[in-house]
């Protein structure tokens, strides 16, 4: 190919290089299909979160508000339940005054304090039974007592309680005589009075006489903690949470065991705390307090089981949202890489390579742009190729007028004469090889010929070097006979032997082997030999060099050495040109183990 052919070349090639440089050669270069990853990315993720974000502060409001509230609504359900339980046991502290026979009895022993009282058994017996009605199934009451001021009790449960009581270990009777009849809720305490002293909390009233508003004695309702803890469960409350229950002098009436520990005392367990809601109701009525304490954590379960869930549908719907979006991406991006693919072919020199026209859109357009492009390179290269070689083979029938060869041969073989006339035979080889190199290479003006042909023209090349180089070179020659007749290009095999002379032979001695064989419908001819070889880095060298399409005054201003691997790159592009890019020359080597040059050509 002529210095035009190779100067179009250059053009397309720069090109298309300049095309790819921008596509994909950029200092910082940061791939389409990552552009559109992140601008989905950021489109799908952004906005949920910030409403995420926003929505859960809003959710965790709206549920802590709620939360409060309806803990209050439930407390204060709690309270009636434990003021209806108070009035029930009350109106058993009221049954005296309604019985005018009690009220006898109690006025007869409603005297002064007598430490050694005695009590009929016949009154004792009757006042019992009236008490021991009220406590049918109540299981909590632990015992219904009268008593009087002169020192004895009426009890319900006679067979465990003493008949009568003394001032000391009862405290709690000065309490209940300074409310004057008024209901009074006694902490819980030890009841001396029983045969075993019970832990009992108890609701109790002075009885006063309707009428005369004398003091007939104390009535008792002695409970364990049973009823409380049935009214406080009625309402179905977190597993974690805990009730406190204070009367009007902040005195802890339940629980029980609580009951002491200045810990949970009233102004502690009514503090509030950072895990717990603390609420506090107070009834009109009893004037017990009521102090519940809920876990946040409790309270929130609910909430946190359903955010969870929708973090885990969330984060389902961002990676399905992801996976579109790379989907989405792929799909935008396949066309362009297909493109840049069909434009690294033709910066390599393949004018063949056409793009797929898949979308309907602006990458489509280009693509036609792209391939009419190529046909255009493709007809101007042809053009210039073509003009190129007659423009060479006008040159050479004008120089072949001008010198006859007969002049050279006439010339070659009178010095063959000389020689042998002198006995110097080893002249007269070489003179005799000379003049066959030159009629094959000017006389021949067919471009195809031969492999037997091509094969008798190396021959001669060898025996001129043969002289030069001694014995240091070897020589194989084993082509099956049914390849010779074989049509090949001209002077393929000569720069592959001189390769093999100018860089395998270093100080050693060299065995070159040259074959020939078909594989279907290809001819492969291989040049082996045993030299010093090449590394990996010189052979992908030699590859890029000889797949250049850089026009051959520019290579030469690149490389220092301006010959080296222009015959080879000669060969392979020759190839590539009459046959396409499927043939041309290959080439392995290892080093220290040698070389293998392989040209391809169809049969």
């Amino acid at each position: 190919m002529g210095e035009s052919s190779h100067q179009l070349r250059f053009l397309a090639a720069i090109c298309c290089e300049e095309a790819l440089r921008t596509m994909g050669k950029q200092p910082y270069f940061f791939p389409l299909r990552g552009k559109f990853l992140v601008l989905f990315v950021l489109l799908i993720t952004v906005p949920f979160v910030i409403s995420g974000i926003f929505t859960y502060r809003k959710y965790a409001a709206d549920v802590d508000r709620n939360t409060r509230e309806s803990t209050l609504t439930i407390m204060e359900q709690m309270n009636l339940n434990l003021d209806r339980y108070v009035k029930d046991i009350d109106r058993l502290t009221q049954a005296p005054l309604y019985d005018q026979e009690m009220l006898n009895i109690l006025t007869r022993y409603s005297g002064t304090y007598e430490p050694d009282l005695y009590l009929p058994l016949e009154v004792t017996g009757d006042i019992n039974l009236f008490l021991s009605s009220f406590t049918s199934e109540r299981t909590e009451i632990k015992g219904i007592l009268i008593f009087t001021n002169n020192g004895g009790i009426f009890s319900s449960s006679a067979n465990t309680v003493f008949r009568n009581w003394e001032p000391g270990g009862n405290e709690w009777m000065a309490d209940v005589r300074a409310r004057e009849g008024g209901l009074v809720i006694v902490p819980p305490h030890k009841a001396n009075y029983y045969d075993f002293p019970l832990e009992v909390i108890s609701i109790a009233r002075e009885i006063v006489h309707p009428r005369t508003r004398t003091s007939l004695g104390i009535m008792k309702v002695d409970l364990s903690a049973e009823g409380f803890e049935r009214v406080l469960s009625v309402v179905d409350f977190t597993p974690n949470s805990r009730f406190f229950i204070f009367n009007q002098d902040q005195l802890m009436v339940y629980p029980f065991h609580l009951i002491g520990d200045e810990k949970w005392s009233f102004k502690s367990v009514t503090r509030d705390t950072p895990d717990h809601i603390v609420s506090t109701v107070s009834s009109q009525y009893s004037k017990l307090s009521l102090v519940g304490h809920i876990p946040l954590e409790d309270l929130r379960q609910d909430a946190q089981e359903l955010t969870t869930f929708t973090v885990i549908i969330s984060v389902i719907s961002l990676f399905v949202a992801y996976g579109i979006a790379v989907f989405i991406s792929n799909r935008l991006v396949t066309p362009i890489r297909h493109l840049k693919g069909r434009m690294s072919l033709v910066q390599n020199g393949s004018f063949q390579a056409k793009a797929s026209i898949i979308p309907n859109d602006e990458i489509g357009q280009l693509a036609i742009a792209f391939n009419t492009m190529v046909d255009e390179l493709n007809r101007l290269v042809r053009e210039v190729y073509e003009t190129r070689i007659r423009e060479r083979e006008a040159e050479l029938s004008a120089l072949q007028s001008q010198i006859n060869p007969h002049f050279l041969y006439n010339t070659l073989e009178s010095i063959n004469m000389l020689a042998m006339h002198n006995n110097q035979l080893q002249i007269s080889d070489i003179v005799t090889s000379l003049g066959k190199l030159l009629r094959y290479t000017v006389e021949k003006s067919e471009r195809p010929v031969t492999l037997k042909d091509e094969l008798l023209f190396v021959d001669h090349y060898l025996q001129i070097q043969s002289f030069r180089l001694k014995n240091r070179l070897h020589t194989v020659i084993d082509v099956d006979p049914s390849c010779e007749d074989c049509l090949v290009p001209k002077l393929i095999l000569h720069p592959l032997i001189e390769n093999v002379i100018e860089h395998a032979l270093h100080q050693k001695t060299v065995t070159l082997r040259v074959t020939a064989h078909f594989e279907e419908d290809d001819l492969f001819i291989q040049v082996i030999d045993d030299g010093v070889g090449m590394t990996a880095n010189q052979v992908e060298e030699i590859n890029r060099r000889i797949n250049s399409r850089l026009p051959s005054q520019l290579e030469q201003d690149q490389f220092d050495k301006v010959r080296k691997g222009f015959g080879l790159k000669n060969v392979h592009q020759r190839l590539r040109i009459l046959y396409g890019d499927r043939y041309g020359l290959f080439i392995e080597s290892l080093v220290a183990e040698g070389s293998s040059f392989v040209i391809k050509i169809p049969v």
